[in-house]
Order: C-alpha cells, then sequence, then structure tokens
C-alpha cells in the first residue's frame, strides 16, 4: 500500500472530447487544474507542433465519412490502425504491434512527453492519466516513484494501451466496464494492476455516493415522461420504487419529451443535424419536443447548426424550446453539457465514452459508430440493452421516436443502463487517490 495523497496530478488530452469528459469529474483532487497535454498552454513549442499535427490527421480520421470517395479510404486505413482482435478464444497477445512500436520510438527517440516529466516532478504525486500515450511515455521515461494511473475510456481497446513490454510496466489501469480485464490480461497486464472502478461521470448528475439523490431525482422523473402509455411502469413498478427509494408513481408531469443530439468533439456527424431537426421543427414548434444540440467547442460547428436552426425558422425558439450546447473553453462546455444532461430524456450520440453516460439513467440512441472502438462501445450498449438503434431514418424520426417511447423501449433502455453500468466511478478514484486502498465493490448499484 502506499501513502494516501489529497491531490494528484489529472492529465488528458484534446483529441476530440472524450479524454478530457473522463479527466473533467477529477478536477476536485487535481493539483491546481487538469492538464491538457498536447495545448498550447501546457506544452514547449516543439512538441505542441507534434500533438497538432497528431491532432489534425485525427480530426481528419473522425470526419472521413463526409469527404466523397476518398473518405472510404482514410476510414479503411483508420480501422486498420485501431483494429481490435477477436477476445476469444484467449490467447496471448502481449506482442507489441505497429502503433506500440510508432509510440515507444515518439517517446524514446523524439522526446514526447519528456516535459510532461519535468512537469510533474515537483511535487511527486499519483497521476491519472485518460489518454494511453501521455501514460506510457512516463511510465517509458521512468517517472520517479510516482504511481501512473490509467483511465480507460472505451469498453474496449487497442494493444496500443498497453507498453512494449507490459511485464515490466508499472501502470495501474482504470477500467469502465468488467470486459476490458480480459483484454488487458490478454495484453500481458498483471491481474492486480487491473481496477474495476467505472467511468468517472459527473458528480453534480449524481449527488451523494451512498444516495445517489440528484440521478435518482432526475432518473424518476425521466421514466415518466418516456413512459406516457404506462407500458413500462406495468412491469417494472415494483422495481423502480424499490431502487429509487419511492413509496408511489406520481402522475405523469406536464412536461415535454427532450432529446440531446450530441456531434462529436471532432465535429463528426454534425450532418446529421438538418436531417433531425427538419423532422422535428412542427413537434419543436408546439411544444411537444425540446431539443438539445450538443456542438462541442469547434465554432464552425456551432455557426452550422445556427445556419441550419435559422434556415428551418427555428431561431426564435432558441432558449424557448430548443438550445444549443457550445462554448469555446472546453471546461465551460462541459459544465453546461452536464446540466443539459439533467433534463435530457434520450443522448442521440454516436457510441463514444458518452455511452458510459447510460449509468445515468439515459438511453443512447447510436448513431452509426466511426471506428472499432465505438463498434465495440456499441455492442456493450447492446449487451446490456442501453442502447437503442434508430428504428428508420433519420429524416423520419418524428415518427418513429415516437413509437420507441410509447412502446416502453425507451424507458427500457434508461432503466437497463441505471441497473448494469457503474457510476461511481469518480468517486472510487477519488477514494484510490485519497486512501491508496481501491475497493471494487459488488456491482453498478453498489451503496
Amino acid at each position: 500500500m502506499r501513502e494516501p495523497s489529497e491531490k494528484a496530478w489529472v492529465v488528458a488530452v484534446l483529441m476530440g472530447l472524450g479524454h478530457l469528459r473522463a479527466a473533467f469529474p477529477l478536477r476536485d483532487i487535481a493539483e491546481g487544474e487538469v492538464i491538457l497535454y498536447g495545448s498550447r498552454r501546457f506544452t514547449p513549442p516543439a512538441e505542441y507542433r507534434r500533438w497538432r499535427r497528431i491532432r489534425r490527421f485525427y480530426y481528419v480520421f473522425s470526419r472521413a465519412g463526409r469527404v466523397p470517395v476518398i473518405g472510404r479510404y482514410l476510414l479503411a486505413l483508420m480501422l486498420v490502425l485501431e483494429k481490435i482482435p477477436p477476445l476469444y478464444p484467449r490467447i496471448d497477445r502481449s506482442k507489441p504491434n505497429l502503433p506500440v512500436r510508432y509510440l515507444d520510438f515518439l517517446i524514446r527517440k523524439r522526446g514526447l512527453c519528456r516535459a510532461l516529466m519535468e512537469r510533474l516532478r515537483t511535487p511527486e504525486l499519483p497521476v491519472v492519466h485518460t489518454f494511453y500515450a501521455t501514460a506510457v511515455a512516463l511510465d517509458a521515461l521512468g517517472a520517479g516513484s510516482q504511481l501512473q494511473y490509467l483511465m480507460i475510456c472505451d469498453a474496449d481497446i487497442n494493444r496500443v494501451w498497453v507498453p512494449v513490454a507490459p511485464e515490466r510496466s508499472r501502470l495501474v489501469y482504470l477500467e469502465p466496464c468488467t470486459q476490458i480485464k480480459q483484454r488487458l490480461l490478454s495484453y500481458g497486464v498483471r491481474e492486480e494492476r487491473v481496477h474495476l472502478t467505472g467511468f468517472p461521470l459527473p458528480k453534480e448528475n449524481i449527488g451523494s455516493p451512498e444516495h445517489m439523490e440528484v440521478l435518482k431525482e432526475d432518473l424518476l422523473a425521466r421514466l415518466l415522461r418516456l413512459d406516457p402509455k404506462r407500458k413500462f411502469f406495468s412491469y417494472h413498478r415494483a422495481s423502480v420504487l424499490n431502487w429509487l427509494g419511492r413509496r408511489n408513481v406520481p402522475e405523469t408531469p406536464d412536461d415535454a419529451f427532450h432529446l440531446m443530439f450530441a456531434i462529436g468533439g471532432a465535429g463528426a456527424q454534425a450532418e446529421m443535424t438538418a436531417g433531425i431537426l427538419k423532422s422535428l421543427s412542427d413537434k419543436i414548434r408546439d411544444g411537444s419536443v425540446r431539443m438539445t444540440v450538443s456542438c462541442g467547442i469547434q465554432k464552425k460547428v456551432f455557426e452550422e447548426v445556427l445556419g441550419i436552426t435559422n434556415g428551418l425558422g427555428l431561431a426564435p425558439f432558441l432558449g424557448q424550446g430548443m438550445e444549443v450546447v457550445f462554448d469555446q473553453d472546453v471546461y465551460a462546455y462541459l459544465a453546461k453539457f452536464n446540466r443539459a444532461l439533467r433534463r435530457t430524456d434520450v443522448l442521440w450520440t454516436k457510441p463514444s465514452e458518452l455511452s458510459f453516460y447510460c449509468a445515468l439513467g439515459i438511453p443512447i440512441l447510436v448513431a452509426p459508430p466511426i471506428g472499432t472502438h465505438e463498434e465495440r462501445n456499441r455492442r456493450w450498449l447492446e449487451e446490456i440493452h442501453a442502447g437503442v438503434d434508430p428504428a428508420g431514418r433519420v429524416e423520419d424520426c418524428r415518427e418513429w421516436l415516437f413509437d420507441l417511447r410509447d412502446n416502453g423501449r425507451l424507458a427500457e433502455a434508461a432503466w437497463d443502463g441505471f441497473l448494469k453500468a457503474r457510476k461511481l466511478g469518480t468517486y472510487k478514484i477519488e477514494h484510490l487517490i485519497r486512501t491508496g486502498v481501491f475497493v471494487e465493490g459488488q456491482g453498478p448499484l453498489e451503496q
């Protein structure tokens, strides 16, 4: 057991929003603030230019589907680079692949993250990473006696998350769901270096770890809006009352159905916004649907969404049934997003790290995945019944979305996510840092 610490260095990168979204809930234990490595503020000029090039490649690949003809080839290349082998049969997959060797070359020969190691020397605290490159680099560079924790942000991972020689690594992995453990063991990670914490979710959306009062209050109101014909409650009334600590089911509140469409941090799938808003425009106007479009931090995505909104004549409804969540300051954006989630009944998004937000009791309407890791996230959502595939074309969502609500499918997905996905990851990681002790718990609904 190591000495406990009140604080830790929390390190993320801006490669989309997923890795920072995992770090943001840990800001209470962060020494100073979350370090956004690869940004101009935290990175020396020479290395900043390298990270900027990497980020540009990431955004190009993420938006490849929007590029005619050549987009197919870019996507094919991305799938090759991030390929995840089958989990079965269980065989030794610890041999380094090409991405692992290239990352090791950048670390040892090009000085990747060497400045980060110098920055974190004083005070010498444990480090929580949410991106593999910074964690693998500090582990390879021999960062003193500091413990290095790596939070995994997907339901399955490529070999690049594990160093060249896993048997010599001191990295401790924090996993969001149970299946990651077998994957890490196949990559050569020792079992005692894998902790099942759950993904770090925003505490402001949960409440206290003992009672989860905010989550439960929001979930009950959401279930009522998602089940206007009481099909879900006819089967699950007793279970809902038991787990949410209620004596009876309130009358359905006179409130609109609230849909959020989250555009990926790289701007992926922004083109779906037009089809969704056009299909739902009449329902937004008559107040039967409240619509939130989450644009992230890219101004051009925000401007594209505003252009669509204006073109459909929906601008007068901004703040009156329609909301656009955007801020160029990434921390301000994440705070706004978390607030909007409390009012959200259905989250329509590609299966990124937002898949784990199903633990808040929010059904995930699954947009087309981009890349192998998102395919695995989608499979995980399907396995726990917290994800729902669109029942038709985007342009027809004004019809099938309400059929999914009326038949109880969306309420079922909300409830299954709450029951089956771990929701106390932030608290567990904080406890690990402050006590040096990890307690896994018995399941997603531990009190």
